[in-house]
Order: C-alpha cells, then structure tokens, then sequence
C-alpha cells in the first residue's frame, strides 16, 4: 500500500515535469535564470541520475545510465551553457524513463514492513526508510520542476499550469 502511494506520487511529479519541458522549445533547453540557474538540460540528466542512485542503494544493482552520465549531472557538477555539450533531448527522456522503471521496479517490490526498514547508512540524511526515499523522490522532481518553471518566466513564456 505505501509503495503505491508512493509511485502515485511520482507520475504526478514526473508529468508535472514533462509538462514544463514539453513546453521549452530546443532552443530554450540550455536557458538559465537569471544565467545561473539550472537549465532543462541538466535537470533531465540530474533527474536520471538521482533515480539511478537511490535505485542501485537500495537494491544493491548496478546503475543503468552510460558512462560519463554522472560526471555531467550529479549534484554540484558545473553546467555548460552549449546545448552541445549535453545529450539530446531525447536521449535524456529516455534515460529519465530507464532509470524511472528501475525505481518503479523496486518500489513495487517493497511490502509495507520492506518499506519501513532503514535506509543504507550514506542516504540516511535524506530518507530514513525506503519509502521516504521514494516520496523523497517526488519531491526532488518538483523542486526541480520549480527551477523550470523559472527558466520559462525568465524568458518570458506564459505559464503552462495555472
């Protein structure tokens, strides 16, 4: 039951997110507020690698993104204002839905006493269980979603959810 509130959660974060990018022209995916925010691009990325990180702590497994995908969006990397310099679109929809399916995967996993049991110790400041985890997830993505929001203010596009 809690791994399904959960994953509720997540579709809304993750189509609440989609909703703002499937917005931003190509053009605008390198675009920052006030040139020193987040873009679009890293987020993509950043999203991707987030999922794949609580997935692999939590299930012991491997990663799923490619080589040198963390070095361009873990936390704290410096961004490129060149879109060139970041995978495309595309690229990164699919790896932020990789990633996703192994999060999903895990969660759906969990029964309600799995999802209560302590987190490994290096993610225990984050989310002392794995459903904090997950519902950490959801908000992580919104956060997120924030900053697009702002790169399209920035640019002076209207809103897309009012």
């Amino acid at each position: 039951m809690l791994g399904h509130i959960a994953i509720e959660r997540m579709k809304t974060s993750r189509s609440f997110l989609l909703g703002l990018l499937e917005s931003l022209s190509d053009e605008h995916l390198a675009a920052r507020a006030g040139a020193a925010g987040n873009h679009a691009l890293w987020v993509m990325g950043h999203i991707a690698q987030s999922d794949d990180v609580v997935a692999s702590a939590f299930t012991g497994e491997p990663g799923c993104l490619p080589d040198g995908h963390s070095e361009l969006f873990a936390a704290k990397t410096s961004l490129s204002d060149n879109a060139a310099d970041y995978p495309s679109r595309d690229e990164l929809l699919l790896r932020m839905t990789t990633s996703r399916k192994r999060v999903d995967g895990w969660i759906t996993s969990l029964d309600d006493q799995s999802a209560l049991q302590p987190s490994p110790i290096h993610l225990a400041a984050f989310a002392p269980n794995p459903i904090a985890a997950a519902i950490g997830i959801s908000q992580h993505e919104f956060l997120h979603a924030g900053q697009i929001a702002t790169v399209r203010a920035s640019l002076g596009l209207k809103p897309v959810y009012q």
